[in-house]
């Protein structure tokens, strides 16, 4: 079961190397794309982004990963935290999929999302024990994680 713990560190490190690889690449390819097509010039600006913003933003995430994962490795998956983690690292990934379908195209982290993060998701939740989280407690978790994203994207922005 610590493997289960430990195992929503790997994945995310997996799925994050690989956003933050793509970030300024798909950036400078798929946004005159998405201007050509119409797209609102703002919702494209809020799009762009580079390789030291996303690193910058996956490390404030990774500190909350990290301590996620240590706590499910410490609770062997028992923890209502741990797993309401990998329910929402797990939507994470689907929405990685949502995006793509969105701009017709590759999305940075769809890889990982695909082959490591919702398999991995899906792996941890049904190997953990009961009881579940509660509503409540999965909905503070995607809160928390949104808000770390947010934070993390705007401190990129800032130093990078």
């Amino acid at each position: 079961m610590r493997a289960v713990g430990w195992g929503l560190f790997v994945a995310w490190a997996v799925h994050d190397t690989e956003e933050v690889l793509t970030a300024t690449w798909w950036s400078r390819r798929t946004l005159p794309r998405l201007r050509a097509e119409g797209w609102p010039d703002r919702l494209v600006e809020r799009l762009a982004t580079t390789t030291p913003q996303f690193a910058v933003a996956a490390a404030v995430v990774g500190v909350a990963v990290l301590l996620a994962a240590w706590h499910g490795a410490r609770t062997n998956g028992r923890s209502p935290l741990f797993q309401a983690a990998v329910l929402v690292f797990g939507w994470h990934g689907v929405v990685h999929v949502a995006q793509a379908v969105l701009v017709r195209g590759y999305v940075p982290g769809l890889a990982g999302a695909v082959f490591v993060v919702v398999p991995y998701a899906v792996w941890a939740w049904r190997t953990t024990p009961a009881p579940r989280p509660g509503g409540w407690v999965v909905a503070g978790t995607a809160a928390a994680a949104i808000g770390l994203t947010v934070a993390g994207q705007a401190l990129g922005s800032v130093v990078a």
